[in-house]
């Protein structure tokens, strides 16, 4: 009995002590467990602290960048807009705005276009290679990515075209061969479009700057405006406004530019100079109302027959003289009866008043350097073939070396 209960004590000890130690061990893994949990939750907190701290620091690093992006171009600007505002052609203007833009946004690709019929025509570039400039010649209005921010008239980064509906946007993906778009900024002013600057492979994500580059372009537009307006009152004081010829002080001008080319460059050139036959009678009999409609109209038929670098004008009266550059006597008495045939063939008012019933000239031509070295000299042996002209019988065209040849 003794023996039993011994027995029975001492399992019950064991037991109890066993169990102790089964708990502590027990505990003791738990323990652990939530140690190491804690630690692996530790280890994920800094984690991502790291990453965030990272982040923090580019942001940082980023703003810093911009701040001294936008500080650099605020200190720029007063020079650029005086640069800009300065300009007195257009080309001097285009010139500019690709500077100012590769100094103030340090990029490599930068087109510069104006605005010509319906298109934007190339003017100045950097950073393309020729056939690619080539190919960006003349870019009709809508048509790819710089012809539809020339369209919408706002400034749109390589982003935006996205936004645009699906048709657009397959429009907007043919490019031009060798040509990247990031930015197109359009120079537009009191609704009207000057002309639209380029930007391509730009170094850095300049969207902040927007605001500078609208300030470039209606700065550009404004001045493109004045040059404009000042082209056109400029040319306006050298326009006859009947004829729209040129008037003789303008003539008198490039004459003199002209000889000094020649000379220079060992060239000839030709000078017409004709009149009206019997305008007199012709006025009398039909009024002036009658005789300005046929100066206008052989103004306008001057106009339309010559090249770009021939300078008609109107002599005075009823008498019109002619710059020919480059071109030698006989090719300048072709001119010049071309012309008169041409006005023969007009037909205008009350041509039976007349003697031949139609307008018809008469005309002499001078050539440097044969006729004369001296624009007053030249212009006198033309208007000596002239009054040779007249005298042989109207309706005629005399070069001055022939005018003493032609009978009374």
């Amino acid at each position: 009995m003794e023996y039993t209960l011994s027995v029975i004590i001492i399992s019950a000890a064991v037991t109890l002590v066993f169990g102790f130690f089964i708990g502590r061990l027990l505990a003791s893994a738990s323990y652990k467990g939530k140690i190491s949990a804690l630690e692996g939750e530790l280890q994920r907190h800094n984690e991502s602290f790291q990453r965030v701290s990272k982040d923090q620091s580019k942001q940082i690093t980023s703003l810093q960048n911009e701040t001294s992006d936008i500080s650099r171009m605020i200190i720029m600007f007063p020079d650029i807009a005086e640069d800009i505002t300065s300009s007195m052609t257009i080309d001097d203007l285009s010139a500019t705005i690709v500077k100012v833009t590769k100094q103030l946004l340090d990029v490599e690709e930068i087109a510069f276009f104006v605005a010509e019929d319906e298109g934007l025509l190339l003017k100045t570039y950097t950073g393309f290679s020729k056939d690619a400039a080539a190919a960006m010649g003349k870019i009709p209005i809508g048509d790819g990515r710089i012809g539809w921010a020339a369209k919408k008239q706002i400034i749109m980064f390589a982003e935006d075209f996205k936004t645009e509906s699906i048709l657009i946007k397959e429009q907007l993906q043919q490019k031009r061969a060798g040509i990247r778009t990031d930015v197109c900024a359009p120079l537009v002013h009191r609704g009207k479009l000057y002309g639209l600057l380029s930007i391509g492979k730009l170094s850095k994500d300049f969207r902040n700057i927007k605001k500078f580059l609208m300030m470039i372009t209606h700065l550009s537009a404004a001045t493109m405006e004045n040059i404009n307006l000042f082209l056109e009152v400029q040319h306006q004081a050298n326009i006859d406004g009947l004829t729209k010829l040129y008037n003789i002080t303008y003539f008198h001008k490039q004459l003199e530019v002209e000889l000094d080319k020649a000379g220079r460059f060992n060239r000839n050139f030709t000078v017409f100079l004709f009149d009206i036959d019997n305008f007199k009678v012709y006025n009398d009999l039909n009024g002036h109302p009658a005789g300005d409609i046929v100066l206008s109209a052989i103004g306008r038929l001057v106009k339309e027959d010559l090249r770009t670098i021939d300078v008609p004008a109107r002599y005075g009266g009823e008498e019109f003289i002619i710059m020919l550059p480059e071109t030698g006597g006989d090719a300048g008495l072709q001119i010049a009866e071309r012309i008169r045939k041409q006005i023969e063939d007009l037909n205008l008012i009350f041509p039976q008043n007349m003697p031949w019933g139609r307008i018809t000239i008469s005309g002499g031509i001078s050539t440097y350097p044969v006729d004369g070295k001296d624009p007053k000299v030249l212009i006198k042996a033309a208007d000596v073939a002239l009054y040779s002209a007249k005298r042989s019988g109207k309706n005629k065209i005399v070069p001055y070396e022939q005018a003493f040849a032609q009978p009374d």
